[in-house]
């Protein structure tokens, strides 16, 4: 059975100030609401340009960012109609993964009272999709739904569609090979021109009815620095549960009575208020907390845009950006960037954060262009193709025809 423990971007130890209740939240005597409008980059700072000095452009979701070209992306969760994991060099070892699920599956019945198993007869089953090798299991965690497994690879790879919760009476049959037959293979060098969703290893052409994709960035240089976005469809409502402006409120008034307000006081705030880049409008509060007991003092930044309704292409963002973070652990060591180079970081980051265009498109570096099966080369071309080429003159020779018209290609390249 394959366990889904991707590190997840709520994993990560970069729960911002105002969800730290028990630790601290900012005074309103020292939080002055402005209106931002940015000319990026406002704090300039030698380090940062060096950092980004050399580029790449990273795909993810429906968008794209600029990211220094030695960091790394780690991807979180990504729910496409279900939760879809990708599994590098897997795909050998789909049966075994299938029957170990079967095994796992077994033991849920217990979980199904009696007198409802009846209404669940594909618990324990497999059935194949209908993309080649594709494989679909049937689970139930609970009498609620069914938990279905899609196994799907993918050349050397393997993905996992998985929904939970899935209704006996529902057919998500035809929704789980939709994703199948739209998602291929992807570099992450590769940047496609075409519609659809960046997601680890592959890409969709596909426009799913909900859609939450969660990446985060760790940088060579700042091995200390996380920087993560947490991008969802919006359905019916706006959360705006979820303004900073909320949470920090709230916090305030856990810490006062908690009596921690006067340590509250101590957190500098480098700039707060509406701010809008790109398609996004939202909160911004960039702060940076004391030194607690034994915990440094780090870096805290939030931007938070609501986005549109049921839009795919406006979804809520949810950025953030720590510092001081080691082994997983927030404030864990001092910060290797001043207030002046985080705030840069910040700002370049969230500059080139835009909606995917087709003139941003770059084809993959592993995935080289081949000349149709078919096509005809003139004499003395290099065969475009490894394999074997064959003489169609209809004039030739029968010695010509039988001892040459069919050679192995040695000079392909």
């Amino acid at each position: 059975m394959i366990k889904f423990m991707k590190r997840r971007y709520t994993e990560w130890p970069i729960l911002f100030v105002f969800a730290i209740i028990l630790m601290m939240a900012p005074s309103l005597a020292i939080l002055k609401t402005q209106i931002i409008s940015h000319n990026f980059v406002k704090a300039d700072s030698t380090a940062v340009e060096k950092i980004f000095a050399k580029t790449k452009k990273f795909c993810f979701g429906r968008f794209i960012i600029d990211i220094p070209e030695e960091s790394s992306v780690i991807y979180g969760s990504i729910q496409l109609d279900g939760e879809l994991s990708f599994f590098r060099g897997k795909a050998r070892d789909i049966q075994f993964l299938v029957s170990r699920q079967l095994e796992e599956i077994a033991k849920e019945k217990d979980y199904i009272p009696d007198y409802q198993i009846n209404n669940f007869p594909l618990l324990g089953k497999k059935i194949d999709g209908v993309v080649p090798g594709q494989k679909i299991v049937f689970g139930a965690k609970s009498s609620i739904g069914y938990s279905i497994y899609s196994y799907i690879p993918i050349g050397e790879d393997l993905f996992v569609h998985y929904s939970p919760y899935v209704p006996p009476e529902h057919d998500e049959i035809p929704i789980i090979n939709s994703v199948a037959t739209h998602l291929r293979a992807r570099s992450e060098q590769e940047v496609p021109a075409d519609a659809g969703i960046c997601v680890e290893g592959g890409f969709l052409s596909l426009q799913p009815q909900y859609e939450n994709i969660q990446i985060g960035l760790i940088f060579k240089e700042l091995p200390d620095v996380r920087f993560s976005i947490d991008m969802r469809k919006n359905q019916k409502y706006l959360p705006e549960g979820s303004s900073p402006r909320k949470l920090r409120d709230e916090a305030r008034a856990s810490a006062e009575d908690l009596g921690l307000g006067s340590l509250f006081a101590r957190i500098k705030v480098l700039r707060e208020g509406t701010q809008k880049f790109g398609i996004w409008e939202g909160e911004e509060i960039l702060t940076r907390r004391p030194a607690y007991k034994d915990e440094t003092d780090a870096h805290e930044f939030r931007f938070f845009g609501m986005g549109s309704i049921n839009d795919n292409f406006h979804p809520s963002v949810d950025i953030r950006l720590d510092t001081g973070v080691a082994i997983n652990a927030k404030a864990a060591v001092k910060p290797s960037i001043t207030d002046e180079e985080a705030l840069a970081l910040w700002d370049r980051l969230l500059s080139t954060i835009r909606l995917r265009q087709p003139n941003d498109a770059s084809p993959s570096k592993e995935v080289k262009s081949r000349t149709p099966l078919g096509a005809i080369s003139k004499s003395g071309e290099i065969c475009p193709q490894s394999g074997y080429w064959e003489c169609i003159e209809k004039n030739a020779s029968t010695a010509l025809i039988v001892d040459y018209s069919r050679r192995a290609d040695r000079f392909h390249r």
